[in-house]
């Protein structure tokens, strides 16, 4: 088995293109660049010293951004005049790898990424002292504010690209958390108030009777993405006991003890597999709340997820929740994504968190 930390390393970069990462490309359907997995994977990149990896994707996300200026102007002017809009007229949440916006028909209002880019970046620019990149980015980060200020409220597709009409808890998580950065930067880019009225919202609209947040409003199941509210957007604190409770419904419900995560339990995408960025999104959990040998058992058992050639997949085959759904999927797409990014871009953060929470 090769070193999967410089495995990772030379895959993510072999993925690289202008800046833009592509998810896999030897999947059918994720030659493209996430804002949302982009950053993630740039953020790993450069928490293991690949700063000018993770620097050229912020720089293509903010040219990228700006080149859709009179799109994003346009459904403002909308709004404005009170006018409906179409699908048509919102960012994508995918692009070509050149910045281009994708002609297929695919699920594209989704706002999730927008605030973990802001997030990211923020994170890069305070890590690095990076001013250049701020004045860079800037154009580009004050028009994405005025978008998530119109739209937030809206129900759009959650990160799994699915339930169009719903509010999801995890993607305003990600709003704040945007929000949030951009305002310990530049406060007068972000309207006053704005981040607490999207977790006032939250607080009051997506907790569950028994305590839990949901996985969207109206629906008391849980979500893997859930984590996301304390880790890394901070809407709560991983030790607000509203969290505990969600992340115990998550250990309950979708976690297979000694194994993996799934995204949620009624799952049909691929069977519904343990996804292997998800299951390092609980080891980082265990790591906040002091529990270290919880979090190696799981990246461990990420790292025996890897092929010979130190490739991770999207998500395991090994305990389905919904087999009957498999091979539908795979006469659709071809098999699961190999190598994914971003489940290589969490291995190399969580890696990296393990190795300091033991020194």
């Amino acid at each position: 088995m090769p070193d999967l930390h410089q495995r990772s390393i030379e895959i993510i970069h072999a993925g690289q293109f202008d800046g833009a990462y592509a998810a896999c490309l030897s999947f059918s359907q994720y030659g493209y660049c996430w804002l949302r997995d982009g950053m993630w994977i740039a953020h790993g990149m450069d928490v293991v010293g690949q700063s000018t990896s993770a620097r050229a994707f912020h720089q293509w996300a903010a040219r990228t951004l700006l080149r859709y200026r009179d799109k994003a102007e346009g459904l403002l002017a909308k709004l404005t005049k009170g006018e409906g809009l179409t699908e048509a007229d919102y960012l994508p949440t995918r692009f070509e790898l050149d910045g281009r916006i994708g002609q297929e028909d695919w699920p594209d209002f989704q706002l999730d990424g927008y605030g973990a880019w802001l997030w990211g970046l923020v994170q890069f620019i305070q890590a690095h002292g990076d001013d250049d990149l701020w004045q860079e980015a800037r154009p580009a980060v004050a028009l994405l504010v005025r978008y998530l200020e119109a739209l937030w409220r809206s129900p759009n597709y959650d990160c799994w690209e699915e339930h169009r009409h719903h509010i999801h808890p995890a993607t305003l998580a990600a709003l704040y958390g945007g929000l949030c950065a951009v305002q310990s930067l530049s406060p007068e880019l972000v309207p006053g108030g704005l981040p607490e009225t999207i977790r006032d919202f939250v607080l009051t609209n997506a907790v569950a009777s028994d305590g839990h947040f949901m996985k969207y409003l109206g629906n008391d199941e849980v979500d893997a993405s859930l984590l996301w509210l304390a880790l890394p957007y901070k809407l709560v604190d991983i030790h607000d006991h509203r969290f505990l409770k969600t992340l115990a419904k998550i250990e309950q419900d979708i976690y297979r003890p000694g194994e993996g995560v799934y995204r949620y339990r009624a799952d049909t995408y691929y069977g519904g597999g343990q996804w292997l960025l998800l299951t390092l999104w609980l080891a980082w959990a265990y790591l906040e709340l002091d529990q270290p040998t919880k979090a190696q058992n799981l990246i461990s058992w990420v790292e025996a997820q890897a092929s010979v050639t130190g490739e991770m997949p999207e998500q395991v085959a090994g305990h389905l929740l919904a087999p009957a759904y498999y091979d539908q999927w795979v006469e659709r797409w071809g098999t699961s994504a190999s190598p994914l990014l971003w489940s290589h871009g969490m291995y190399l953060l969580l890696k990296s968190l393990l190795k300091d929470s033991l020194t």
